[in-house]
């Protein structure tokens, strides 16, 4: 199942922070889902990461994203991007490549690890190099000083300043994440999620992105048991 920068950005790819920071202070639960039905204002979703069917109700503010799939020499240097970053030998490469709107620019902002696979790495900033194979990103961080040292998570305010620099795998995904409308909600589309307590305890979103490039599988929910599936007293 391939994991996306986006996930990362599940309160730990990349797009998480993303949304949190857009919408609130803190981290919002993110999820990845499949889209069973759309009725204009509810989505009804199946998802291996809930572990069940739910519905999601959207907010006039629900920010909908997309993806779109570009040429990474197309990256610019003032580009807002995000990148999951692997060892290859001694060097970061990347396992995928995402441009981000301005809407979003200062959004998830930082070098860190990647929660469900620490070994790994997302960096988030503003693209300050495209050449030769290689992508460098500027970013704040929270974590040492101005330089090499500098990691983490960019504060509010003030933090070190860093660069990080990455091979660009020809065969990784390089996709630009764009503003949607309610026409992307398509029936059997993958979701990355963000999800929170709406009025009455119903379920809502404040911001979701259709992976149509880096989707992947969505493990739907089990089947619920019937009566005659229950042990016998």
């Amino acid at each position: 199942m391939k994991k996306t920068l986006l996930i990362a950005l599940t309160c730990g790819l990349f797009a998480c922070g993303l949304f949190a920071r857009a919408a609130s202070a803190q981290d919002i639960p993110r999820i990845k889902a499949r889209i069973l039905a759309f009725d204009g204002k509810t989505l009804s979703l199946t998802s291996g990461t809930a572990g069940q069917n739910l519905s999601v109700g959207l907010l006039p503010t629900t920010r909908l994203m997309y993806e779109e799939k570009i040429d990474p020499a197309s990256l610019k240097p003032g580009d807002y991007a995000g990148a999951t970053l692997v060892k290859n030998g001694t060097k970061w490469q990347a396992k995928e490549v995402h441009l981000l709107p301005d809407a979003l620019k200062g959004a998830g902002e930082g070098l860190f690890p990647l929660p469900s696979a620490p070994d790994q790495r997302i960096v988030t900033g503003a693209v300050s190099k495209n050449e030769a194979g290689f992508l460098s990103i500027a970013f704040r961080g929270s974590v040492g000083t101005d330089g090499a040292t500098c990691s983490g998570r960019a504060p509010r305010d003030g933090g070190c300043k860093g660069e990080t620099s990455f091979a660009l795998d020809p065969k990784a995904p390089t996709v630009a994440i764009k503003q949607g409308d309610k026409s992307v909600l398509a029936v059997g589309k993958v979701v990355a999620i963000s999800v929170i307590a709406g009025p009455g305890g119903t379920l809502v979103t404040p911001g979701l992105t259709v992976e149509n490039e880096t989707g992947g599988e969505v493990i739907d929910a089990p089947p619920p048991k019937s009566a005659s599936d229950k042990p016998a007293k």
